[in-house]
C-alpha cells in the first residue's frame, strides 16, 4: 500500500532509521507506525548483532551523583569512532545507562564488567533490558558499542566526581568531613584531579594488599643483590626503595600535583578541614 511521506518522516524522528527503511516498514505494516517501528527494531536488532564484533576503542568515561551526594556511578562506554563518542545520541545513551546503574537497587556498592549488568530490566523501562537498549543504539547509530565496566559507591558520607579531557578519564572519590563547603570541594576537586593525573592505586599505605608488599619486596631485594649491595644492607636499602613505591601508588604519600614538595597527605592535614579520603575508583578510556 501507499504511505504519506508525513509518516514516513514521523517514523524516521522516532526511530533515526533512513528514510527507505522506514517506508519499507510502513508499507509491510500497512500504514501500522507501532507496527512499522516493531519491525525496524527486529531488523535493527538483526544489523546489531553483525556489529557487535568490530573493535570499540574510543568512547566515554561517563559519572552520576545523587544530588545529597549518597549515591554515585561511573561507567565506560566504548564505540568505534571519536565522532560517535562525540554524538549527542551516544552520550544520551551514557547517560541512561549510568542512571539505570544509579537507580537500580541490585547495583548498590558494585562494580565490575559491563556484561555484568546487560540482562537487567531497564530501571525506566522494565519491558527492556540493558543489552536491548544497547543493540537499538548500535542499529540506530552504525556502530558497535559496548560497556566495559561500571562502579557505584553508595555512602553515609560524600561522594565527588570529576571528568577529565571530555570523558577520557573519570574518578569517583568517597569522603568524609564535618560539612560541605566551597573549601571542601576545592580540596576535594583538588584531590580527584590528582587521582586522575597520577593513578594512584590505593588510598593509603595500610590499604596496599599483604602479597603485593611482598612482591614488592621480593623484587626489590633480588635488585639490590645483583647489583652487588651486601646481604647486611640490604633490607634497608628495600625498605628505602619502598617509599618510592608508596609515592608512586598510594594517593596520601603522592607529591601533590599543585605543589610537588608536599604529599596529598600534608595538603589535606595543613588545610585544617577535617577532610578523609575513604576510597576511589578512576576509569581511563581503553580500560586503563
Amino acid at each position: 500500500m501507499a504511505v504519506s511521506m508525513e509518516d514516513v518522516k514521523k517514523l524516521r524522528e522516532m526511530t533515526g532509521a533512513g528514510m527507505l527503511d522506514c517506508k519499507k516498514a510502513l508499507e509491510e505494516a500497512g500504514g501500522d507506525i507501532e507496527k512499522a517501528k516493531e519491525i525496524l527494531r527486529v531488523k535493527g536488532l538483526a544489523k546489531a548483532e553483525k556489529k557487535a564484533g568490530r573493535e570499540t576503542k574510543e568512547g566515554i568515561v561517563y559519572v552520576l551523583l545523587s544530588d545529597d551526594r549518597k549515591k554515585g556511578a561511573m561507567i565506560e562506554l566504548n564505540c568505534e569512532t571519536d565522532f560517535v563518542a562525540r554524538n549527542e545520541e551516544f552520550r544520551k545513551l551514557a547517560d541512561r545507562i549510568t542512571r539505570h546503574i544509579l537507580e537500580k537497587e541490585e547495583n548498590k556498592n558494585k562494580s565490575g564488567e559491563g556484561s555484568d549488568i546487560l540482562s537487567q530490566p531497564l530501571f525506566d523501562e522494565p519491558s527492556k533490558t540493558v543489552e536491548v537498549l544497547i543493540k537499538e543504539a548500535i542499529a540506530k547509530i552504525g556502530e558497535n558499542i559496548k560497556l566495559t565496566r561500571y562502579c557505584r559507591y553508595d555512602t553515609e558520607d560524600y561522594l565527588h566526581s570529576y571528568v577529565h579531557g571530555g570523558g577520557r578519564i573519570g574518578v569517583l572519590v568517597e569522603f568524609s568531613a564535618p560539612s560541605l563547603d566551597e573549601k571542601v570541594l576545592r580540596l576535594v576537586q583538588d584531590i580527584a584531579m590528582q587521582i586522575a593525573a597520577m593513578r594512584p592505586e590505593f588510598v593509603r599505605v595500610e590499604d596496599i594488599p599483604e602479597e603485593v608488599l611482598e612482591r614488592e619486596r621480593r623484587i626489590l631485594r633480588e635488585q639490590a643483590l645483583k647489583e652487588g649491595k651486601p646481604e647486611h644492607i640490604v633490607d634497608k636499602i628495600v625498605e628505602g626503595k619502598l617509599k618510592k613505591f608508596y609515592q608512586e601508588k598510594v594517593l596520601l604519600k603522592q607529591p601533590f600535583i599543585k605543589d610537588d614538595k608536599k604529599s596529598v597527605e600534608q595538603v589535606i592535614k595543613e588545610s585544617g578541614l577535617d577532610v578523609d579520603i575513604k576510597r576511589f575508583c578512576r576509569f581511563e578510556l581503553g580500560g586503563l
